[in-house]
């Protein structure tokens, strides 16, 4: 059971009578659901997250749950899928000693248990500390709950390109009714965004973000568009995204190796710098995939350890990559090494002419130069292994 702290806020919101306070609070409460949806369709910002906190505490004024842990289920489509352990930790040594500034907000399910709609962080941190129950507020379940979560957390700094990406190929399939393959998904945008490219019609779309939803879909129907691609397009500007930029940045992060992807999630990688890691494939190795996955963590190791920025992330790839494609053109065996120095050991240098030799001398010193280079470089990797 539930302990409760105030009014039933579930009641206030759904009971067939109200008093005239209750009637007061609905329409506060009312007024300012409009508004937040009205932001999320503008691109929130500090704005949105404002409102949020003030419905939040409209809705605290009436009543605030102490809801038990254990009656809490997590959102399992819910588009945030990373948390950092770090982050958790320092968020449950702040629960601990200033206690909980702001309630979780929770949907009530027909079994009596709760999903969680806003606030796993919290309720991670809360168990991480052992506590018993957590303060909530309870909202009607929305019609679309997937969408509302992702307008929740789709202007959030935290929420990765990564988990991004795959809650909008959920959004896209929930959309055209489970009908299209996830894995299509992206080859369709990329598909219609070249299209719409070669065709000089691609910053019209662009544009299309800052238009209310009607005119986007007036505007699409100019564009002699497939209905899939309509829907696709449809459902990214609504959220307020450029289908330019998803298919530039934000779906090539569901193509990319597992490795990687589980650095993202578990040890923080950021994502512009995983898929700078990504071309670190076997092909543009010419190595095997273990051979190839094992030089990914080795730089990947690097990246986290030295906090790379991504311009320094692709500059260290690129290297990489060099190194490896001239490695496989122009290694010499060891047979053809020992022959070298045999040569330049047995190479007479009496009666040359001085012009020649001073030529060799330059060449030579070049030589060493870039063998004190290839050295270090070795050293370097053996130091990082």
């Amino acid at each position: 059971m539930s302990k409760k702290v105030g009014v039933d806020l579930s009641n206030l919101l759904s009971g067939a009578s109200y008093s005239q306070e209750v009637h007061e609070l609905q329409a506060q409460v009312d007024s300012l659901t409009q508004e937040i949806e009205q932001l999320r369709q503008a691109g929130g910002g500090d704005a949105l997250e404002e409102k949020v906190n003030q419905l939040r505490s409209e809705l605290s004024i009436s009543g605030i749950l102490e809801i038990p842990l254990d009656q809490i289920e997590r959102n399992l489509d819910q588009p945030r899928q990373s948390f950092d352990t770090e982050t958790i930790e320092q968020l449950a040594r702040s629960l601990e000693s200033d206690g909980q500034q702001q309630p979780i907000i929770l949907i009530e399910l027909e079994n009596g248990r709760y999903l969680l709609f806003d606030g796993e962080r919290r309720t991670r941190a809360a168990l991480l500390i052992n506590w018993q129950t957590i303060k909530a507020v309870i909202i009607p379940s929305p019609q679309s709950l997937h969408r509302h979560v992702l307008l929740t957390n789709l202007h959030r700094e935290d929420l990765n390109h990564l988990d991004l990406a795959e809650a909008l190929v959920k959004e896209i399939q929930d959309e055209y009714n489970g009908e299209i393959a996830a894995e299509a998904i992206p080859r369709i945008l990329n598909t219609v965004v070249r299209r719409l490219e070669r065709q000089g019609t691609l910053p019209k779309v662009s544009t299309l973000v800052l238009v209310p939803t009607s005119s986007q879909q007036q505007e699409l129907a100019t564009l002699k568009l497939s209905e899939i691609e309509q829907t696709l397009l449809g459902v990214l500007l609504s959220l307020r995204l450029n289908p330019a930029s998803v298919n530039a940045n934000i779906f090539p992060m569901l193509a990319l190796p597992n490795d990687l992807k589980q650095a993202i999630r578990k040890q923080g990688l950021g994502t512009m710098q995983a898929l700078a890691l990504s071309r670190l494939s076997a092909k543009n190795l010419g190595l095997k995939e273990p051979e190839a996955k094992k030089v990914r963590t080795r730089l990947k190791q690097r990246v986290l350890s030295k906090k790379l920025s991504i311009s320094q992330t692709r500059s260290l790839v690129s290297q990489e990559i060099a190194n490896h494609t001239s490695t496989s053109k122009d290694t010499l065996s060891k047979k053809q090494v020992d022959g070298i120095i045999n040569r330049v050991q047995s190479m007479p240098v009496q009666n040359v002419e001085s012009a020649q030799l001073a030529q060799l001398k330059d060449v030579l010193q070049q030589k060493l130069t870039e063998i004190e280079s290839a050295l270090a470089q070795e050293t370097e990797l053996e130091e990082e292994q």
